[in-house]
């Protein structure tokens, strides 16, 4: 089709959803480890809680800022990269709705 660009680079977002559940339960599972470690051999209890808790918000993080970023999302202007928009147009018309003249009949 004449007049649809495509992307400069691929849309970015989205991704798989097993991917984000393994950063969610590695940063649990490491950070809680880590707190169980600490409040062991320091004889603190809390930590452990505090290790759980902390591995999940970092998780959250993470999945956050790998797949929550949506297509067409924000761009600054000085990023040198133009918004892709797509736009469906009539056969014989181009993307203002004027007709063209491509010796197509209607």
């Amino acid at each position: 089709m004449r007049g649809i660009k495509p992307p400069a680079r691929p849309p970015e977002g989205g991704g798989d959803p097993w991917a984000a559940f393994g950063y969610l339960v590695a940063g649990v599972g490491a950070y809680g480890a880590l707190g169980w470690g600490l409040g062991t051999w320091l004889h603190a209890s809390y930590l452990l809680p505090i290790g759980i808790l902390l591995g999940a918000v970092l998780g959250l993080v993470l999945v956050f800022y790998q797949f929550g970023r949506t297509p067409g999302g924000s761009q600054s202007a000085d990023d040198g990269q133009e918004s892709f928009t797509h736009s469906i147009t009539e056969p014989g018309r181009d993307d203002t709705g004027e007709k063209t003249d491509r010796g197509e009949t209607e």
